[in-house]
């Protein structure tokens, strides 16, 4: 087998979405001969936490750590935030002035994130391992984009084919304008960004809007493989709910608040006794407390949602199966209209309706429709089309056909080991 190193901050026990695609990957790459060697923290610090994908891991992975050290600790005790605050109820506070200066930080001083102090000695560590444990390719994955910083420095010393994924955009995320970022501090992302481009052999994306944004920055190849879903994680029997379930589990915040869908939800409730009746609506993740108060402005829907705790992989899938309705948030901007979440296709696997909000048009909203779903601007005020959407499920109460082969986790990997073949041909 040739060997590849994929260079990660995400990895079992990590839950969250940011551990999926790479550790699917990984899970397939053995069966088109190509040995994973996955370089990770040992004592990475993040909130979620997910043993069960622990067993996901094959024997064929290879998993090297090292320790990293990261300024969270200081960082809270100077912004007074608690580690697990997220973790119990799922609702994330906003703390005013002192969350505002905590992001100014965040985006000022720890460029490009707090994880660039693991480069230096990553890099020693990794050019003493790789002169004794050879590999044919390197692949950084991102976010945190210092996973890039640290292939740079491998490819500069080493020569070694390297491929960026790029599971969030860098310096044309959304997210950057939280952290009230000076000029000159942005100077110098769009510097590390453009050096990773130009210094990569290829820039790999999830979509074909950011893949197109990636060669417009600056890189040489961009090449899009999307997230997927693995048909291992869905051969479950699980009983649905008796009510009419709209469910949603990942990030709510005020750059994913589809404000039309709670007032059209409230006015079905009023308007409809039947739906009423049967109606619930599910969240989960990390929901902001903004959005959770703006729900809760409209007592029938109030009445009707249940709040979860942070639920394993395994558990969202089984809420997913139950449900009646996903709902799919991307983020309401220019970058969203690239934005292809994994759950979409986790979505599709599930067979469930999908009711989807997002930014214009991108290349969510062709899947989406593709699969007899909806797609909706988050400004668009004509909910006509909403309501008439959600009735017709309700009243229909039925499973989509078989999920597309072409997204699944094993033929993904499939298109990343031509890639990775013809590296190294």
């Amino acid at each position: 087998m040739k060997r590849v190193l994929i260079i990660v901050y995400y990895w079992p026990p990590s839950g969250g979405a940011g551990v999926q695609r790479w550790l699917k990957f990984a899970k397939y790459l053995a069966d088109f001969n190509w040995q994973p060697v996955v370089f990770t923290p040992e004592n990475p610090d993040f909130n979620l936490k997910d043993e069960s994908l622990l067993d996901e891991i094959p024997p064929s992975v290879e998993v090297i750590k090292q320790p990293i050290w990261e300024p969270y600790s200081y960082y809270r005790k100077l912004f007074a935030k608690e580690k697990d605050e997220e973790l119990s109820s799922g609702i994330k506070e906003k703390k005013g002035i002192a969350s505002k200066l905590a992001n100014w930080v965040r985006g000022n001083v720890f460029i490009p994130d707090p994880k660039v102090y693991w480069r230096k000695p990553s890099v020693e560590f990794l050019q003493k391992y790789l002169k004794e444990n050879p590999v044919d390719v390197i692949i950084s994955s991102g976010t945190p984009h210092s996973m890039h910083l640290i292939a740079l420095d491998l490819k500069k010393a080493l020569e070694l084919p390297w491929i960026a994924d790029f599971r969030d955009p860098w310096t044309e995320l959304d997210m950057l304008n939280d952290y009230h970022i000076h000029p000159l501090r942005m100077k110098k992302y769009r510097k590390m960004e453009k050096e990773v481009l130009n210094a990569s052999d290829i820039a790999l994306t999830t979509s074909k809007v950011w893949a197109s944004d990636l060669k417009r920055l600056g890189a040489g190849r961009a090449e899009c493989i999307t997230n997927g879903y693995d048909e291992s994680d869905f051969q479950l029997e699980v009983e649905p709910y008796s009510d009419f379930v709209l469910s949603h589990f990942g990030l709510l915040n005020h750059l994913r608040n589809p404000i039309n869908l709670w007032s059209s939800l409230e006015e079905l409730i009023i308007e409809n006794k039947e739906f009423a009746e049967k109606f619930k609506l599910h969240l989960g993740g990390t929901i902001d407390a903004d959005v959770l108060k703006e729900i809760y402005t409209y007592p029938a829907l109030k009445a009707r949602t249940k709040i979860f705790p942070y639920l394993s992989h395994q558990e969202v899938i089984k809420e997913y199966l139950r449900s009646s309705i996903l709902l799919l948030l991307l983020f309401n901007s220019d970058s969203g209209r690239g934005n292809i979440p994994g759950k979409l296709f986790e979505y599709l696997a599930s067979k469930k309706p999908i009711l989807a909000f997002g930014p214009k048009r991108g290349d969510s909203a062709d899947i989406v429709e593709m699969n007899e779903g909806v797609y909706l601007d988050y400004l668009d005020s004509n909910t006509s089309q909403l309501k008439s959407f959600i009735l017709k499920q309700f009243s229909e109460r039925r499973q989509l056909s078989s999920s597309d082969a072409e997204y699944s986790r094993k033929n993904l990997t499939r298109k990343l080991s031509g890639l990775l073949d013809q590296l190294t041909s």
